[in-house]
Formats: structure tokens, sequence, C-alpha cells
């Protein structure tokens, strides 16, 4: 509690010595109330633990500092307030859509879905105009994925192996810390946070279904906050509640005579939010057949559309959105590669040298957890009494198939899908613990390893010569320039 006083005091000194006293107060109880949320969650938790509320504190100071310095260079660095800030790209859009409807001083903005405008839009009329109040939102959604994380992977977990429950919790919170990109993603201005969300709390109602232990966990309690999770994703990207649907079937199949009338609840609820949010969504159900089919469209939006940079990723896939689907099925290996190490751990060509893009570009911890998870998949999951049962295919098929309809090329839309691989590295490390598998585990890491190497000095190598090419410069001053930055 100590630790927690020191640091909203420092944030409500600095906060105010930036923005003013008035702007000040409203900063701190804007992130106040983002970390008490999920705090609350956990305290609610069953296994919470003095290691877990550490975890999330630690987390919430990180996320908070860096979403204050995006707070900064959107406003006072560059000469904006916090009503109009200098937000770039795709929340640029979702802004000026809020902005348009809240009081018509700039032009309507299209845009797909329009739930995360539509709160932060709520947000402006119950607070006042601020950008303060959606971002503050999404740190708090974010916080709160992952507590629910530590507590699917508790629920997933308890009574499969030896560890004890409160150790599973902060376990699964702490693992799920090592995803940067996701955890950055976040906290900017976009609705990935909102679809975190919605993941974690689907992921944790559904668990109900693949519990390790005996007890049944208030089956309307997860039905209520399945539906929550349904409504908040029908608004926030509709499309993703296909993946929770396939969810569902997947983990009721195995005990269908015990969990049919939950999964029928579930499913139900789902197909409801559906139709209600792809009625107020711009995409028709005609169109989300057309995304998954590809076409020309979508070769131009996601491969021939992009900046000049990636014309060595075009030269890789190709026209890969006018192939057969068996063509696509046959290039799956290609595609969920791209789709693994992106983002590359480097910074990316035309980006700021700030720190916020480093450490989203820190890419490391993923690789290590889907590195981990990837043995299990290969070497354990066809096991019959040795896996973790159908939890695990969940997201390993979700991924796949998300790299199958986009090419791998926008490895975001991924990101809802990766702390779903944490209790499974968790069971293996558990069963690793255990004395099962080691030598086969110290093999396939040296092997993941190297190859992982290899590929990323590979994909440097062509990046940087790439670049050379366009701007008729040695490859080496590319690298001397950022080696010297760093």
């Amino acid at each position: 509690m100590l630790v927690e006083v020191i640091a909203f005091a420092l944030l409500g000194g600095v906060a105010s010595s930036h923005f003013g006293m008035a702007d000040g107060a409203r900063i701190l109880a804007a992130y106040l109330v983002a970390y008490l949320v999920p705090k609350f969650v956990l305290s609610r938790a069953r296994g919470t633990s003095t290691a877990a509320s550490v975890v999330l504190l630690v987390l919430a100071i990180g996320l908070m500092t860096l979403s204050y310095i995006n707070l900064l260079e959107w406003t006072s660095l560059e000469g904006y307030d916090l009503e109009i800030p200098n937000i770039k790209n795709d929340a640029r859009g979702y802004y000026k859509w809020a902005l348009y409807h809240y009081d018509g001083r700039v032009n309507p903005q299209y845009t797909v879905f329009k739930g995360f405008p539509l709160m932060m839009l709520l947000s402006w009329k119950l607070l006042g105009l601020s950008v303060i109040w959606p971002q503050a939102m999404n740190i708090m959604f974010t916080l709160t994925a992952v507590v629910l994380t530590g507590m699917t992977t508790r629920r997933l977990l308890a009574g499969r192996v030896s560890l004890p429950i409160d150790t599973l919790l902060t376990s699964g919170m702490l693992i799920t810390c090592l995803l940067t990109y996701y955890l950055l993603s976040g906290i900017i201005i976009l609705k990935e946070a909102s679809v975190f969300l919605a993941i974690s709390m689907s992921g944790y109602a559904m668990a109900s279904m693949a519990s390790g232990d005996d007890e049944r966990y208030h089956p309307w309690r997860d039905i209520i906050t399945f539906v929550v999770a349904c409504v908040i994703m029908a608004l926030v990207r509709t499309t993703f509640l296909y993946f929770i649907a396939l969810g569902v079937v997947i983990i009721a199949l195995p005990h269908w005579r015990r969990d049919w009338a939950i999964a029928l609840g579930m499913l139900a609820a789902l197909l409801i939010t559906l139709f209600a949010g792809n009625y107020f969504a711009a995409y028709s159900f005609d169109q989300h057949a057309d995304i998954a089919a590809g076409g020309w469209d979508m070769q131009v939006a996601y491969i021939d559309g992009h900046d000049p940079s990636r014309h060595a990723f075009r030269k890789l896939i190709g026209f890969y959105f006018l192939y057969s689907p068996w063509h696509k099925f046959f290039m799956l290996p290609l595609t969920l590669s791209l789709q693994f190490i992106a983002p590359f751990p480097w910074q990316a060509v035309g980006e700021d040298n700030i720190i916020f893009n480093y450490i989203i570009r820190f890419s490391y911890g993923w690789y290590a957890l889907g590195g981990i998870a990837l043995f299990y998949y290969l070497f354990i999951s066809w096991r019959r009494h040795e896996n973790m049962g159908a939890w695990a295919w969940w997201p390993a098929i979700t991924y796949a198939i998300i790299a199958y309809i986009m090419a791998g090329s926008v490895a975001r839309y991924a990101l809802p899908f990766e702390p779903l691989f944490v209790p499974v590295v968790i069971y293996l490390i558990c069963r690793l613990a255990e004395g099962h598998w080691r030598k086969a585990f110290k093999r396939w890491c040296i092997f993941f390893v190297i190859l992982l190497t290899v590929t990323l000095v590979t994909c440097l190598e062509i990046q940087y010569s790439t670049i050379s090419r366009m701007l008729h410069t040695p490859p080496l001053v590319h690298y001397l320039k950022d080696f010297l930055y760093l």
C-alpha cells in the first residue's frame, strides 16, 4: 500500500506540473480507477496472493509510465492539449469519429466497428472531453485481461499439476507480462484493449468446462461473464465472435454430455450478439465470407498496398489472396512463421526513435512462450494421457486460421489469443519440473534457438539490403546508425 501511495502521489505531482492542478487531478483519478478495478478483480479471485498483487502493481506502474509519455507526446510536447491531441494512424480515425458525434467540430469519419469510439464518446458525455478517459479505460482493460489470464491458468491447471493455486495464478500473470507487444498495443487509443478484455473474459468463462479439478465454478456467473464478453466483442470487432464460438465447440466436445446445456446457452448468446453487432458494423455477413475467401481487394489492402519497405514480404508471399484454398493451406507453415516472428525485434523503417517503439518490438518474450508451446503441440498434445485436454487446441487452431486468412501480414490480429497459450506453457513447465521429457525439451530448445536466430538474421539482412537499394546507400550505414542510437 505504501508503494501504491508513493507511486500515485508522484504521478499526481508530475501530471500537475505538466498540465495544471485541474487536469493533473483528472489524470490521477483516471489512472487510479484504471488500477483499482483490476486490483478489485484480483482481490476477489480464488488463489489471490501478495505476489500476484505485486505483479499487478509493477505492471501497472510500467504501463502507466509509458502511457503518460505517450500523453505528453500527443499534447504538451507538440503544442496540443488534452481535448485535441496529436494522435496518429488508426487512433486518429477513432478519435475523430467520437469527436464528430460529440460536438461536430470535425468532419465525419468512417469506421468499420463503432464500439470503441462509442465507449470513448460515452466517457466524454459523462466526464467531459479529454483524451485521458479512453487512455485510462484501455489501461484498465489491459490490466484486467492480465489478471483474468492468471485466473484462467489457475482454473485450468488446479489439480492437474503440483503447484498450489496461488502460484498458478501469479505465474499466469507473470508470464503474460513477457508479451510486450500485447501489453503496449493495449494502452494506445485503439480497440485492441477491448478485444483483449473480451477474449480473456470468454476464456475464463469457458475454462469452467475444462477445469482441472472437480469443482464447478458458478455456471450462471460464467454465463454472465461470457455474455458480457460477447457484447463487448460484438461492438468492437464483431468478426472475432466466430473464434469465440470455435472455442466453445472445441472445449465442450470432450464432455458434451455434461456441458451441452452451458455450451448451447453460450452459443445462443453469442449468436444474438453476433447479429446485433453486425447490424451496427459496416461489414455484412457476405463481407465476412469475402474476407475469409480472399480476393483482389484483400491483396491490395494487405500486401500490394503496403509501404515499399515490405517489398521483400510481397516477393515472398506473392499473390496469396488470389490462390486457391488448398494452395493457401499448404502455405500455412510460411504464413504461421511470418505471423509468429512479427513484429521484428528491431526498429521499423520510418518510425520515430522513441522508447515506446523499441519496447513494443521486444518480441523475445513471445518467442520464448511460443517456442515452449510449440514443443507441447509437436510432442505432447497427441499423447492421450499426458496432454492438458481440448483447451490447448482453441488458441492453436485460432492462431492458424488467422494466419490462413491474413497471410501472416498483420500480427496484431493474433495478439488477443497469445495469452491463451500461457496455461499451456505453465502446464508443460510443471511437467518438466516433475521429470518428464527433459532431454527432448533440451534438444528442442537448442534447435529452436538456432532456427530462430538464423531466421531473424536473414530477415534483418533482407530488410537492410532492401532499404539500401531504395536509398542507394551501403547496408553498413543503417546497421551502424541503429547500433549507435541504441
